[in-house]
């Protein structure tokens, strides 16, 4: 009956592990994206979670702590074994009369410790809280991991659009140099005039060389966060934009971003450990249970015995003052460290927030400065061919075209790296 009841067990276990493995495989956390497909945001984020080391030994840290508490939980439960013993003795039967010299015994002991001072109970407790601790700066190391792919993400998707802005800036130049000779043939436009539009079109050929280096550099970031080829591939950017709050909303996320809980969790293994420490103080009482299977000589009609002991501590140096003290020590830093933890979450946070608003209203500025920078050049051109303006004066229209336009992608890339960043800062991150 029991056998079958075990076999019944195992089978459910097993058909349990292999519908989680089944539905995990299936999970599009994952699933690497077809190598033609745009990769956004998110998708970059969950292969990067997939691909980092960091959290994979975040999570053992949670493992290993979930171990603890079976540890702990061993100070509470008693022991059970089965003790052969054989004993031989360098006497003959006659001179040892009752003293049987060669002995066989086989017994169950059980040990059960009734009373250690809460050792146990604060051993368990710390253990528990120890793991929660764990847990929550798992949950902050990949808050920490979106912020580096969001960084490395826009990044690329800044240099990528800087190069086709100084193509747009190079097909400009280009239009104009032709258009100068043109105007030199018919004797309206001087060589100086042509070779300086020149000069200006080689540097932003050189700009482009070193804009497609900084490319190069952001998408080998991206691709160490992600697993995943970035070169030649699509980064997809999405609309969405965060709704700006007051920063007072954003500063009641303080309490319960993970780092600050985990620094509270600390805060609370601690204090179990001046309990641990203080049970050395305290008696203990232990039950040992003996059920002799067999024994010879004159004990052999003994079954059983059973002893009770009371271990009173009268003296043991200083080591367990010392200990308490440690422990007591530790707790007061743990508490100065979760108080350190949120007055650094809610200057991180003030800091994100202005910088996402500054970047936002930088970038709506920059947004009107290059509607005026194109018109304005428009209407250098219109004026340069009416002769009421030198070429020299239409080179810098489209020179402050060209550094508008590069400025407010700048902007926009750093306000939406200011934006994971407040993010990340007031820890809503999934």
């Amino acid at each position: 009956m029991k056998s079958r009841l075990l076999s019944g067990f195992a089978l459910r276990i097993t058909v349990a592990v292999l519908v989680f493995l089944s539905n995990t495989s299936a999970s599009p956390l994952f699933a690497e994206p077809a190598s033609n497909a745009p990769l956004t945001l998110d998708e970059c984020y969950r292969l990067a979670l997939v691909q980092s080391e960091t959290i994979a030994i975040q999570e053992q840290a949670i493992k290993r702590a979930e171990a603890q508490i079976f540890t702990a939980l061993s100070h509470g439960l008693g022991d059970v074994n089965y003790v052969w013993t054989r004993q031989l003795q360098d006497i003959t039967k006659e001179e040892g009369g009752n003293i049987d010299p060669d002995r066989t015994e086989n017994k169950f002991t059980f040990s059960q410790p009734l009373f250690q001072g809460f050792k146990a109970m604060g051993a368990i407790t710390g253990a528990g809280s120890y793991t929660k601790e764990q847990k929550q700066l798992w949950i902050r190391a990949k808050q920490l991991l979106y912020l580096d792919v969001a960084r490395a993400f826009y990044t690329t998707l800044k240099f990528r659009k800087d190069i086709l802005i100084l193509k747009e800036i190079h097909t400009f130049l280009e239009q104009r140099i032709e258009e100068l000779g043109e105007r030199e043939r018919l004797g309206r436009s001087r060589q100086s005039e042509v070779l300086t539009a020149r000069s200006r079109l080689q540097l932003v050929e050189a700009d482009e060389a070193n804009i497609r280096g900084l490319v190069a550099l952001a998408e080998y970031e991206l691709e160490f966060l992600t697993g995943v080829t970035i070169e030649n591939r699509n980064l997809e950017e999405t609309a969405d934009e965060q709704t700006v709050r007051d920063l007072s909303d954003y500063l009641d996320f303080v309490e319960t971003r993970p780092d600050v809980r985990a620094a509270d969790y600390a805060v609370k293994t601690s204090k179990r450990g001046i309990l641990v420490a203080q049970s050395a103080f305290w008696p203990s009482i232990t039950f040992n249970h003996n059920q002799y299977m067999r024994r010879e000589g004159v004990t052999n009609k003994v079954d059983w015995d059973a002893l009770f002991t009371v271990n009173v501590p009268l003296f043991s140096g200083t080591e367990t003052v010392g200990q308490v003290k440690d422990s007591i020590s530790q707790f007061r830093q743990k508490k100065l460290s979760l108080s350190l933890a949120k007055r650094s979450a809610a200057l991180e946070i003030r800091q994100s927030y202005r910088n996402w608003i500054a970047s936002r209203e930088e970038l709506e500025a920059l947004k009107n400065a290059v509607a005026s920078a194109n018109e304005n050049y428009k209407l250098q051109v219109e004026e340069y061919r009416r002769s009421l303006v030198n070429n020299l004066d239409v080179l810098v229209a489209l020179q402050s075209l060209n550094e508008t336009m590069r400025s407010q992608n700048l902007s926009h890339y750093k306000m939406k790296g200011n934006e994971a960043a407040i993010r990340v800062a007031t820890g809503e991150i999934a």
